[in-house]
């Protein structure tokens, strides 16, 4: 019965130690492994559907060449946002997770315990939200040059499953769709 206790207070308090290591460690690797996910996903509808910069903006110019307007073609741009959100939701569907190693030497803070450990699987249960939007920036880079850029903020929220330990994370990045130098005086009411 004591050797019972021993080993049941043993499991306990290297359970307790284990958690905050596979915790954290979990994090890292999901949120890795998601932000891939939605670099690759980008790039896949990118190459499948080909949008260049003309396909998101027009720009309109007088005959002294300076720029009059500047309008997003939202039809696009709608398509994109909607594209890009429903191949990263296919791919966050298909994952299976990874396995991660928790090192004895992270638990004791030790050199020698360092290559000991044990494994873990994290898989991504579910996600709560797949969130785009759309980020128009215009800089000066010039004498009558301007940078516009557009650029895809990707926000998603996953739920992250460690044996009995459950946790959400949220996972954002931003891409650059397309960018181009604007050549001609821009209204100075488009830039930053």
């Amino acid at each position: 019965m004591c050797v019972f206790l021993v080993l049941a207070i043993l499991f306990i308090l290297i359970d307790i130690a284990i958690r905050p290591v596979v915790k954290e460690n979990a994090k890292y690797i999901v949120k890795n492994e998601v932000t891939i996910m939605i670099n690759e996903s980008v790039e896949k509808y990118l190459s499948e559907n080909e949008m260049v910069y003309s396909d998101l903006v027009n720009v309109g110019v007088n005959s002294g060449n300076e720029v009059t307007s500047i309008s997003t073609n939202t039809i696009n741009i709608n398509k994109l946002k909607s594209g890009i959100t429903n191949t990263i939701a296919n791919e966050l569907k298909d994952s299976r997770g990874e396995k991660i190693r928790v090192s004895l030497g992270n638990l004791f803070d030790s050199y020698i315990l360092d290559h000991i450990g044990l494994e873990f699987q994290v898989k991504l249960t579910d996600y709560g939200f797949i969130e785009t939007g759309i980020i128009s920036e215009f800089k000066s880079t010039g004498i009558n040059q301007t940078l516009h850029s557009i650029r895809l903020k990707i926000k998603v929220e996953v739920n992250i499953n460690v044996g009995t330990l459950y946790q959400t994370e949220t996972v954002e990045t931003v891409i650059l769709l397309t960018e181009t130098v604007l050549v001609g005086n821009v209204p100075s009411m488009y830039l930053n």
